[in-house]
């Protein structure tokens, strides 16, 4: 199990003052190459992986350096590492092991020395740590960053704090679940929001009445709000129907009710229905805007773009995503170059200069009939005592997380989350254009590996997905009192079945079972799947090669090689909306070239020939967004997923790219045949 600290210096910078730097030393049954800035290439080979530090210095102290830390890359991850320290009669003691999950940036990899007799350096002259590998032969990843250091403050209170924490969290998500799975007598059947009112209508047993409706609000789990709390009292005629008007707005509030849930409870304070979300809009609720539509499936991941004759125009893309970092974009106080809005009674202040290069980016691409597709992120970034920066950061997030879950916790924070998701919604759907368009909004980024992009904290699933579906519930509802086709999108990795090692990870498959249970039991509403399907080893690009895969339902993964799982998954009954299958995006994957050799651009060309090949015919699938246009290899450990590489050059995947979809594919089609082998002779 891994253990629940942080490391707070690693993805932070701020940096605790009393640490040691270690070397790495002798080696075994591994290769290493040193990079830049530090960083370790290390390569698995067969027999038992491990290496030394160098000897550690003499300023290392147990009783203060009770944390061995490095950060690590790996697309593949490994099965666990365990680290030994050197005693002072020259035997070696077992400090902790833990598993290592797959980190597609750098992550954090922290050992507790606090419960082990580390005796200090200076008492012998030949102390070292030493760390086992335990992975497949011919695994790579990168190391950088080691230390020996003092716990955080925020490391020793989770350690005590540790075990009741996690009891609390359970006991909770049981709560959650027994509520989403009772039965009752009463039902709400549609709440209908109009431009001044909601109307909600259901069934209840003459017999029970009278009966209260309860409002929810999106701070308050459905099990957690008060049932005394009455917004109207109820009485079904004689045949159990009934129906009842409300403002949106309640008396002396300026809260607006069109996104809340509703409940009827009897006059005991007891639950007789289940909670109801929205389900339907009135006339004059949202825009008259059309259904964005596309002719084919490419398309890209976007940097910002503010010229009209960008060369991404010329790849004859129809879908775009572009990151949204909510963090960045919002405030509650004013500053310099940050306009001030209004919402529900309380000021809020967006960045002039971001929020408009947006604008200018998604002007371009509804000028080029470009579908896009927002990723809502939330930094996770601290204060040097632990504090987020940020109110609309979940409480619970570990330091260790790239972004954060949003803190629904309390009314405040989640009115400032609602004023962003209301302002850019509102924004980007006006019938001019002025702002551009976004139609599709991706919730997060790849929750099932939520320790690093998602990050809530060491929760159960049902806990965790609970907070994840009110999210996806506010974006989808906000944005529907303005676009009548706004969806919203699950974002996940390739991952499917089984449940990829370390904490802070969930099985894919089982978190879209349990979320569309959570969308029937409160009201469906139009949501789909933003999956993630790259090679199962993302620098390998020849996904034709994957092994260990199934065509069925308990494939372990789901990458190129056979992306028609997905779709027949979502065909089934249990997933449709409004008896049809729910849209999905592959809004993240593309295929590395491990050198800029001529060679392994061709495999890049064959990856991309033999995605398209794979996904034209499955027509749910909307849409192939690549990931990326440019070459990161230092950002992202090494990996080169990009069509120009770092110094804006055009590798042979650019010209693949845009020929794709043209008469020019058959001649790339050829060295993509040659490639995997399928060339006639």
């Amino acid at each position: 199990m891994i253990r629940l600290f942080l490391a707070a210096c690693l993805l932070t910078h701020v940096c605790l003052a009393d640490e040691v730097a270690l070397q790495y030393g002798p080696h075994k049954d591994l290769k290493i190459k040193p990079q830049p800035a530090g960083v370790l290439d290390i390569t698995l080979s067969e027999g038992h992986p491990h290496f030394w530090t160098g000897l550690v210095p003499k300023t290392y102290d147990p009783a203060k350096h009770s944390v061995f830390s490095l950060e690590y890359f790996s697309p593949a991850g490994l099965d666990s590492v365990t680290l030994r320290y050197r005693q002072a009669d020259g035997g070696m003691a077992v400090a902790e092991t833990i598993t290592v999950p797959l980190a597609e940036t750098w992550q954090p990899l922290v050992f507790d020395l606090s419960q082990v007799e580390v005796k200090p350096a200076h008492q012998h002259p030949e102390m070292r740590f030493h760390l086992a590998l335990n992975g497949k032969a011919g695994t790579q990843l990168q190391i950088r960053q080691m230390k020996v250091r003092e716990a955080s403050a925020e490391e020793k209170a989770i350690s005590a704090t540790r075990e009741k924490t996690q009891s609390d969290r359970e006991t909770e998500a049981a709560a959650i679940s027994a509520d989403l799975h009772a039965s009752y007598a009463a039902h709400i059947e549609t709440v209908h929001v109009g431009l001044n009112e909601i109307a909600i209508i259901g069934k209840a047993p003459a017999k029970m009445k009278p009966l209260r409706l309860i409002g929810l609000p999106p701070e308050t789990p459905s099990f957690k709000v008060n049932a005394k709390t009455v917004a109207a009292e109820v009485q079904p005629d004689e045949g159990g129907s009934f129906r009842v008007n409300l403002p949106r707005l309640a008396a002396g509030s300026l809260r607006d009710r069109a996104v809340w849930r509703w409940r009827l409870a009897d006059e005991d304070g007891r639950w007789v229905s289940a909670a109801s979300w929205p389900t339907a809009y009135g006339p004059a609720v949202g825009r008259k805007l059309a259904k964005q539509t596309a002719p084919h499936q490419k398309g890209i991941g976007v940097p910002p773009i503010t010229n009209p004759d960008h060369e991404l125009f010329t790849l004859g893309l129809r879908h775009a995503t572009l990151n949204v970092p909510l963090h960045a974009l919002f405030r509650e106080s004013a500053a310099p170059g940050w306009s001030a809005f209004d919402f529900e009674g309380a000021r809020y202040f967006v960045n002039d200069r971001q929020i408009q290069q947006m604008d200018q980016t998604l002007r371009l691409m509804l000028k080029n009939d470009i579908i896009v597709s927002a990723i809502l992120l939330i930094g996770n970034g601290r204060h040097g005592d632990g504090s987020p920066h940020n109110r609309m950061t979940h409480p619970e997030a570990l330091a260790q997380g790239i972004y954060s879950i949003p803190n629904l916790t309390a009314e405040a924070p989640v009115q400032f989350y609602q004023a962003a998701l209301h302002h850019l919604a509102e924004r980007w759907s006006r019938a001019d254009g002025e702002n551009g368009r976004v139609t599709n909004w991706i919730m997060h980024n790849e929750v099932d590996q939520a320790a690093t992009w998602t990050n809530m904290g060491a929760q159960p699933l049902t806990r965790y997905l609970e907070t994840y579906m009110r999210s996806a519930r506010l974006m989808h509802h906000r944005t529907r009192l303005f676009d009548p086709h706004a969806r919203v999108f699950m974002s996940l990795t390739h991952h499917w079945a089984k449940k990829s090692s370390g904490s802070g990870t969930y099985i894919v498959r089982e978190m879209i079972e349990t979320f569309a249970e959570m969308s029937r039991a409160e009201g469906d509403f139009e949501w789909g799947l933003a999956y993630h399907p790259y090679p199962r080893d993302l620098r390998n690009p020849d996904a034709w090669k994957d092994e260990g895969l199934t065509d069925d339902f308990d494939t372990p993964h789901i990458t190129p090689k056979n992306i028609a799982v997905l779709p027949r998954f979502m065909d089934q009954a249990r997933f449709h909306f409004q008896g049809k299958p729910r849209g999905i995006l592959l809004s993240e994957q593309g295929f590395n070239t491990p050198t800029l050799s001529l060679e392994d651009q061709r495999r890049q060309v064959a990856g991309l020939i033999y995605m398209f090949r794979q996904i034209r015919p499955l027509k749910a699938i909307e849409a192939f967004h690549l990931h990326r246009y440019h070459d990161m290899p230092v950002q992202e450990g090494g990996l080169r997923l990009g069509i120009i590489t770092e110094t804006g050059a055009h590798k042979l995947g650019w010209d693949v790219y845009k020929a794709i979809g043209t008469d020019q594919e058959a001649e790339f089609g050829k060295i993509a045949d040659e490639v995997m082998g399928l060339a006639k002779p």
